[in-house]
C-alpha cells in the first residue's frame, strides 16, 4: 500500500552502503561486506530493525544533516532492493573467497556505482520489482509504481 516514506532515510542508506565500499575497497577488507551484506538482509526483511533506519532517526535526523523528503511510494520495492544488496553482497564474497579477488573488488565498485546512481533518483532493485510486478508476479510484487509520469525504478515526484 502507498503511503508517504521519508526518501531521506533511504538516502541515509545509500550514502552509507556507499561510505562502507569505500573503506571496504581502500583498506582491502571484505570484512566490511559482510556486515554491509548482514545489513541489506535486516533492512529487506524487517526494516524497523535497520542501522539504516537507526541511523537516520537517532542521527542524521536529531542533527539536521538532511532534511526528511516525504513521498507516496511503496516500501515493498526498496525491501526488495537491499534483498538484491544482500545476494549483491553474497555473490562478491563467494567470488572473493573463490580466489578471484579482482573481480570481487570490481563489483564492489559496481555496487558503489549502482548505489550511487539509486542515491541520484533511479534504484535498479526498485526498477527489477517493478518488472516482476508488470511480467503478472503478484503478492508481495503486487503494487505498481506509484507515479506513472516516471521511468519504472525512478524515484517519485514530491506531492504538490
Amino acid at each position: 500500500m502507498a503511503k508517504p516514506l521519508d526518501h531521506a532515510e533511504i538516502k541515509t542508506g545509500q550514502l552509507i552502503t556507499m561510505f562502507m565500499c569505500l573503506v571496504a575497497g581502500l583498506q582491502q577488507d571484505m570484512r566490511w561486506l559482510v556486515v554491509l551484506g548482514a545489513i541489506f538482509l535486516v533492512t529487506g526483511l524487517y526494516r524497523p530493525m535497520s542501522p539504516f533506519v537507526w541511523a537516520y532517526r537517532w542521527l542524521v535526523q536529531p542533527l539536521g544533516l538532511m532534511k526528511s523528503d516525504y513521498r507516496i511510494d511503496n516500501i515493498q520495492p526498496h525491501s526488495f532492493g537491499q534483498l538484491i544488496g544482500a545476494l549483491t553482497a553474497a555473490i562478491i564474497l563467494g567470488v572473493y573467497y573463490l580466489g578471484y579477488g579482482q573481480v570481487a573488488w570490481a563489483l564492489v565498485l559496481v555496487l558503489f556505482g549502482l548505489t550511487l546512481v539509486s542515491y541520484l533518483g533511479w534504484c535498479i532493485g526498485c526498477f527489477l520489482y517493478y518488472q516482476l510486478h508488470r511480467l503478472g508476479l503478484r503478492g508481495f510484487f503486487g503494487h505498481e509504481p506509484t507515479d506513472k509520469t516516471v521511468f519504472p525504478g525512478q524515484r517519485p515526484r514530491r506531492p504538490e
